[in-house]
């Protein structure tokens, strides 16, 4: 527009800038014969090549160090810490960590050791195994996934603190094409009460009815009491061996993790009873489709484990 005779205050006023702007660009245009900024130092780095080394290295070795005290000992900001980690080929970030218990050299040989012993298992195979398992369900949901809403200062009113509340344990069991009832257990379990309650009450004719079936227990100290073991030959009850620390493998545990989330969604929860309720009825509701999934995905879940040399796994 300038090469065509436009007034420099039209042109101004056509882009919305001041007229020394266009000034400017049109003596950079007449030196450099382009508008482009020259090249400048720019503000220096805060950290060499090598110190940056260094801090992957550190962050790598020990994962769970902070990076403000990475920073403190560079006499930089967090931020440039973050920053430099982020920038590898691998970018490394802050992350919640996994849990899960602690697997010694014989636990991971152990689980190994079940996962080739039913790698070519079917699924027509994983469907006559009743998985079972116990699970406590709380009144107060506090498990880091339910938000409170609030305004600024009321972190501490009644109304936005988690209460401590009674509880309610369950057991049930799921298969393939259909699930056993839920059991809710009125006060601790022990051996005595598993038996009565759990084996003779639920579980054995569930099976005897469904004959033949695996049943599969965890290693729970009721379950592992020589009573049980002796009334689970009793009754002629084929138990699958289970290895300890294993409960990453239980396909129920999913199942348990939904029902969580299923009775979270009822507000008006104001007992163990009304819990206990509510437990019972969103577990007969449980669609069946969504446990023959979790059940398929036992010969995944072993193919996992196996490349996990037994560790922790996606699971």
């Amino acid at each position: 527009m300038l090469q065509a005779g436009v007034p420099v205050v039209d042109v101004s006023r056509t882009f919305n800038c001041s007229r020394t702007t266009i000034h400017q660009l049109a003596r950079r245009f007449r030196e450099t014969d382009n508008v482009r900024d020259r090249p400048r130092s720019g503000r220096p780095r805060a950290t060499s090549q090598r110190d940056d080394h260094v801090v992957v290295l550190r962050h790598l070795r020990n994962r769970f160090i902070p990076a403000t005290l990475t920073a403190r000992d560079f006499n930089v900001v967090p931020q440039t810490i973050r920053n430099r980690l982020r920038a590898q080929d691998a970018p490394i970030r802050a992350r919640r960590p996994n849990t899960g218990g602690i697997l010694t050299i014989r636990h991971r040989q152990a689980r190994l050791q079940w996962a080739r012993r039913h790698r070519h298992w079917r699924r027509r195979e994983w469907d006559t195994v009743l998985f079972t398992d116990e699970s406590r369900f709380n009144l107060s949901f506090a498990d880091g996934r339910q938000r409170v809403y609030r305004r600024r200062g009321e972190r501490f009113a009644p109304v936005c603190v988690r209460f401590g509340g009674g509880g309610v344990m369950v057991w049930g069991g799921i298969m393939g094409e259909q699930n056993t009832r839920v059991v809710v257990i009125r006060g601790n379990m022990n051996d005595r009460r598993y038996i009565d309650e759990v084996l003779d009450a639920e579980a054995t004719p569930f099976m005897q009815m469904n004959a033949p079936l695996i049943f599969q227990q965890d290693n729970a100290r009721q379950h592992v009491e020589s009573i049980t073991r002796d009334r689970l030959a009793a009754v002629d009850i084929n138990v699958m061996q289970w290895p300890a620390m294993f409960p990453d493998m239980n396909p129920i545990e999913h199942i348990w993790d939904k029902l969580g989330r299923r009775v979270r969604r009822q507000l008006d929860l104001q007992n163990i009873y009304l819990l206990a309720d509510a437990l019972i009825m969103e577990w007969n509701n449980m669609p069946q489709r969504l446990i023959q999934r979790y059940v398929n995905s036992m010969r995944r879940h072993v193919d996992t484990l196996i490349r996990a040399r037994g560790g922790h796994n996606r699971y």
